[in-house]
């Protein structure tokens, strides 16, 4: 831990294109989403925005109403392209995450994919305001301080444990539902009026789930899937992250072919980006498995000398023994010769 804290710098262009991801997935529930479909009433509850309380500094509601819903939406966008494009990150951190809180905060109903953003966001905000860069595209030029380092670190631990609690708690709340514990949930899924698929990937999802063994295969292959991802972000090397941000892409553009929601799988797939971060610089073998396997080697070989080129345990001759510095299970037996 200590040595992966010494040499951790976030500003990379990985960090650049999580942000940006994350980002993406807010840029396109504004630009395809009418307003007023976003503020409109659901059930008993008055009409959006809302600005009870601390939501008062969302962007839907400061300056009452000096501006429309639709021109503090379209602010809101072009802010975001501001995020998304990767300019001065320590500035940008702060403004993505009050828009992603307004639009969480404000609109009437939002899902899983806003709710997800504004908390990543928010965790995200130390890690910006160390990154001194102009573009998160770019390297950086000089290294992180230790305070600075300390706390990015800190917060892509926070991100870790947010994320990796949300796919931990999607995959083993799937155990209370009948339908997922019997490996026929996906059958439903796409079947479903509202998120189903539709047009010619509906009837070719239709046809696949109609094979039992397909539907129960993919069934709980999301929750292995899900579990899986939630412990490697936690206990995984950076090697072993790097797959698991691999499974989760193909995992959410699976949802997005299948549902639709773009929002949703965008965010998460930014978020979990974030986590797969990789907390030792390429090439120093801090990982975790290149200091494993080195332990077992030297347990399987301990005749070795990792000091010597060739591996092979030196010795140096003694004038004494006769033996010229070769190592020999008769030695002792000639020394004892010898005195007698």
């Amino acid at each position: 831990m200590l040595s992966t804290l010494s040499t951790f710098d976030h500003r990379r262009p990985w960090f650049g294109v999580a942000r940006t991801v994350l980002a993406s997935g807010q840029i396109v529930l504004l630009a395809f989403t009418d307003p007023r479909a976003l503020l409109v009433p659901v059930g008993d509850q008055p009409a959006a925005p809302y600005c009870d309380g601390v939501k008062a500094i969302s962007a839907y509601c400061v300056g009452g109403d000096v501006l429309a819903p639709s021109t503090r939406h379209g602010i809101m966008l072009i802010l975001l392209l501001v995020v998304a494009s990767g300019f001065l990150p320590r500035a940008t951190g702060i403004v993505h995450a009050w828009v992603t809180f307004s639009i969480a905060g404000s609109i009437a109903l939002p899902d899983g994919g806003e709710l997800a953003a504004k908390v990543v966001a928010l965790l995200l905000i130390p890690m910006c305001l160390t990154d001194d860069r102009w573009w998160h595209w770019t390297r950086p030029r000089s290294p992180l301080r230790p305070s600075a380092r300390g706390i990015a670190y800190a917060a892509l631990w926070s991100v870790r444990l947010q994320v990796a609690g949300i796919y931990l708690h999607s995959g083993l709340g799937k155990f209370a539902s009948s339908d997922w514990l019997s490996g026929t949930a996906e059958y439903y899924v796409l079947r479903d009026n509202m998120f189903g698929a539709a047009g010619w990937v509906r009837d070719l999802g239709v046809a696949l789930m109609s094979v039992p063994a397909l539907v129960f295969a993919v069934t709980w292959g999301s929750i292995v899937l899900e579990i899986a991802v939630g412990v490697i972000i936690l206990c995984g090397t950076d090697r072993l992250r790097r797959v698991a941000l691999l499974l989760v892409i193909v995992f959410h553009v699976g949802i997005i072919v299948t549902i639709g929601l773009w929002t949703f799988a965008l965010v998460m797939i930014g978020a979990v980006a974030v986590a797969c971060l990789p907390a030792a610089p390429r090439g120093t073998g801090r990982d975790g498995t290149g200091t494993a396997l080195s332990a077992l080697r030297r347990r399987l070989r301990p005749d070795r000398d990792p000091r010597s080129p060739s591996g092979i345990r030196e010795t140096t001759p003694d004038p004494d023994d006769g033996s010229g510095g070769i190592d020999s299970p008769h030695s002792a037996v000639v020394f004892e010769q010898g005195r007698r």
